[in-house]
């Protein structure tokens, strides 16, 4: 599942965001739960004062790509166990909320407006007026940050090939 796009929301004062309804409904073809299913999904601390949202699929996936990291196996057990100690799964209610637990909201230094971002497997939660300020400044200092993928692929391999031919010895 990919996840896409950029929602403005508010936090209410029980720690509830609301996931818009085409965020859940894209969880929920993916999943093949229904209406009435319970959706978990797993808050996890994240950079900068941020938080993310994984499905239960996500999260195993995430789970699985650690157990396969090329990070040294000393920091792989401190980050694991400081990130899993962390996250906690939530509940989407009938009213499409979750409830983001109370410490980890409170680390992460949120306020009450807030944007939901799409990044690709995951959703982040992150302060409304710091992301739009870095949007804007990324998008100014580093315009090309949004090429066309193709011709991204292609400068990717004609760099490749140029690199070859130069590590390929004369015959």
């Amino acid at each position: 599942m990919i996840f896409t796009g950029t929602y403005d929301h508010s936090i209410d004062k029980k720690n509830r965001l609301a996931i818009p309804a085409e965020v859940r409904s894209q969880i929920m073809r993916s999943t093949g739960k229904g209406k009435d299913d319970a959706i978990v999904l797993y808050v996890t601390p994240g950079q900068d004062g941020t938080l993310c949202l994984y499905t239960e699929q996500g999260c195993e996936q995430r789970a699985n790509e650690l157990d396969n990291s090329e990070m040294d196996p000393v920091e792989l057990v401190a980050y694991e166990t400081v990130l899993y100690a962390m996250s906690q799964p939530v509940e989407i209610d009938k009213q499409g909320r979750i409830t983001l637990p109370g410490e980890l909201y409170k680390r992460s230094g949120l306020g009450v407006e807030i944007v939901l971002i799409g990044a690709k497997d995951h959703l982040e939660i992150r302060d409304r007026q710091t992301w739009y300020a870095y949007l804007e400044q990324i998008l100014q200092d580093r315009p090309d940050i949004v090429m066309n993928p193709r011709l991204a692929m292609r400068r990717r391999r004609s760099n490749n090939q140029d690199t070859n031919a130069r590590d390929t010895p004369d015959a």
